[in-house]
C-alpha cells in the first residue's frame, strides 16, 4: 500500500471569512525516490473552510490506495480528521441535530476517502514544506 503525506499551507491563518492563498504537497516514495506534487489555489473562506477545501484538493489527486498522512497548522481540522467517521455516522449532525459547520466540505474528504480506500491520519504543527509553500505562495501572488 502507499503512504502520502500531504502537506497543507495557507497565507494567512485568520479565522475571518476572506480570500487567502493556500498550497498543498503531496509527497510519496516511488522506486526508493521521494516524488512530490503540488497545487496552488486561492480560496474564500474561513480559515479552517480553507485548510478543508485545500485537503479536498490534494485528495482529488489521490488515485491508489494508500494510507494518508495529513500535516497542517490547523489544530481543529487535524482533532475533527480523527473523528470523521463518528461524523460520517451522524450524518454531519452534532448531538443536538444541528449540521456540523463545513458539513459538505467534510462530507466529499469522507466520499474521496472512501472511493480510494484511504487510511487518514493528521498531525498538527509546523513541517518540513512550511516555509517553501510560504515563499511559493509569496512569489505566485500576483498570479493566482
Amino acid at each position: 500500500m502507499w503512504k502520502v503525506d500531504i502537506y497543507l499551507e495557507a497565507d494567512s491563518k485568520a479565522q475571518k471569512n476572506t480570500e487567502r492563498k493556500c498550497a498543498y504537497i503531496l509527497e510519496t516514495i516511488c522506486a526508493g525516490a521521494i516524488k512530490t506534487a503540488e497545487g496552488f489555489q486561492c480560496i474564500s473562506g474561513t480559515y479552517h473552510s480553507a485548510t478543508l477545501q485545500n485537503l479536498v484538493a490534494a485528495l482529488s489527486r489521490i488515485r491508489k490506495t494508500s494510507n494518508v498522512c495529513v500535516h497542517t497548522e490547523d489544530v481543529y481540522v487535524v482533532s475533527r480528521i480523527r473523528k470523521l467517521p463518528e461524523m460520517a455516522a451522524a450524518n454531519w449532525e452534532d448531538a443536538r441535530g444541528t449540521r456540523i459547520g463545513n458539513a459538505e466540505l467534510w462530507k466529499r474528504i469522507w466520499e474521496l476517502i472512501e472511493e480510494h480506500r484511504l487510511t487518514l491520519t493528521a498531525k498538527a504543527g509546523k513541517h518540513s514544506y512550511s516555509n517553501w509553500l510560504q515563499e511559493a505562495m509569496k512569489k505566485r501572488k500576483e498570479k493566482m
